[in-house]
């Protein structure tokens, strides 16, 4: 009888301890690992491994940062300057994230997905500048709103972030805002690269149920579960004859306002020298009032006063200065 020649990866693998377990045991104990790192080294241990690890239906990625030797010393005034948009998601993250990105895309059963991506462009002013933005996506509409106080104190004058004197100097108050907006457009491109490529992710993970995408800073999130994702499925995978990139609804309408002083009874906060920013697609049909009633509620009270904050601004505020995006 001919001899059969084992492999030596097929020789470790039955060596393994885990060689006596049946693979929905593996399944189990790989699933609870959830970092996308950690299941590529599992998958790489042998034949059996990759395919059981492929099988996993909860996936965690944080992308690291395109150049982590940028200093930490920029100001606003360095980084808040004009920029030329990508037009690859790669150009955005990196070639690390693209690589991950084409792993990630043979886990065929996935259904829960969290990504955790860099503050792009703004990275070295997170802990220097205040702001928090929400986005909605809706069939070709988008709305997005930016707020950034120059200082957050609660009820006793505590001040909890910034000193609140910005405000004082009406020459600073200017270009300051100038700066936030130029910030605030960043984040916009950013959320929107999020999106285009949470949307070719669905090409590649079609059991996806559920996905949540956030900045390192946490300064925003952008989610989607059940029926709402269900939609999205929809109308991406089966397109009615127009382009794909015709489906996508490019924010090109701004209201922008500063207020001086914003009290929020519920939080028990105030907020001084507020500047908010409203991005919209002209085709909104209703979105907007959405904006603030979907999932990506904040986790805290301080990061609950920003929403109350928006709720606010929207309500009272809402159009002070309207504009073309591009004006």
């Amino acid at each position: 009888m001919q001899n059969i020649v084992k492999s030596p990866e097929e020789d470790a693998d039955a060596s393994s301890p885990f060689s006596r377990l049946p693979d929905e045991i593996i399944l189990q104990i790989v699933n609870k690992l959830i970092d996308l790192k950690a299941l590529c080294f599992c998958y790489l241990v042998s034949k059996r491994f990759s395919s059981i690890v492929l099988q996993v239906d909860a996936i965690s990625f944080t992308s690291s940062m395109i150049d982590a030797n940028i200093p930490d010393t920029n100001t606003i005034s360095d980084v808040a300057r004009s920029r030329p948009r990508p037009t690859e998601v790669s150009s955005f993250f990196g070639e690390a994230f693209l690589s991950a990105k084409g792993f990630l895309n043979k886990f065929k059963g996935v259904k829960s997905l969290y990504i955790e991506l860099p503050s792009v462009g703004h990275r070295a002013i997170d802990n220097r500048c205040l702001f928090k933005w929400k986005v909605k996506f809706g069939k070709k509409s988008v709305s997005f709103i930016f707020l950034s106080p120059n200082s957050i104190c609660d009820k006793d004058g505590f001040y909890l972030n910034g000193n609140g004197d910005e405000e004082e100097d009406v020459d600073l108050t200017s270009d300051l805002i100038k700066k936030k907006f130029a910030i605030s457009i960043w984040c916009m491109e950013d959320v929107m690269a999020w999106y285009i490529m949470f949307l070719h992710l669905l090409d590649n993970l079609p059991m996806l149920e559920g996905v949540s995408i956030t900045d390192s800073g946490r300064r925003g999130r952008f989610s989607l579960n059940g029926e709402k994702l269900s939609e999205v499925k929809q109308w991406w995978l089966h397109p009615p004859l127009e382009p794909r990139k015709e489906l996508l609804g490019i924010p090109n309408m701004v209201s922008k306002c500063y207020i001086p002083v914003l009290n929020l009874p519920v939080s028990g906060y105030m907020m001084k020298g507020i500047f908010c920013a409203l991005m919209e697609s002209k085709n909104l049909d209703g979105e907007i009032d959405g904006l603030l009633n979907s999932e990506d509620g904040f986790d805290d009270k301080e990061e609950a006063a920003y929403i109350e904050a928006m709720k606010e601004v929207l309500e009272k505020h809402r159009g002070t200065e309207a504009s073309s995006i591009n004006s």
